[in-house]
């Protein structure tokens, strides 16, 4: 749902402008990607400049990301990009998308809204949601003789 959500041509995200701006050194070469791709991370919520040596400074980032997790999503957007990047801008943005879609998930143990779990069962149940970005399936289907063998009943 979020990837679908971040895909759609008219999203704007929620930016939060940080208090402390984030100074990190990725790699270099995850950092000359980012570099390369700041107008498309713009796009998707960060706000990020390149401050000398090597580091990235972040002034602003995605509502939905704590300060301690720009870091980690900007070095792995960077080595996302690293891979596709440079040959398929469109490929570039969908490294992005799965990436913050993936940032922006409900995780397991965290504690939910019945309307928020609803509209996830909803999208789930229609249908209209049956894999992550990465291709993993978000839901299975048992039968009832699947069900009656878990249970020992066949």
């Amino acid at each position: 749902m979020n990837f679908d959500k971040l895909k759609a041509r008219d999203y704007q995200p929620m930016r939060q402008m940080l208090l402390t701006p984030v100074v990190f050194t990725p790699p270099p070469e995850e950092g000359a990607a980012l570099l390369a791709h700041l107008d498309l991370l713009a796009r998707y919520g960060f706000e990020a400049e390149d401050f000398g040596g090597g580091a990235l400074l972040v002034r602003q980032s995605p509502d939905y990301l704590s300060a301690g997790d720009i870091e980690p999503t900007l070095t792995q957007l960077g080595e996302r990009l690293l891979v596709t990047g440079t040959a398929d801008p469109s490929a570039a943005r969908d490294e992005v998308l799965h990436t913050m879609a993936c940032k922006a998930a409900i995780k397991g143990g965290w504690k939910s809204g019945r309307e928020e779990l609803e509209a996830v069962a909803q999208a789930v149940m229609s249908g209209q949601v049956k894999y992550c970005p990465h291709g993993r399936p978000v839901a299975i289907e048992l039968t009832k003789k699947q069900l009656e063998k878990q249970f020992k009943r066949t």
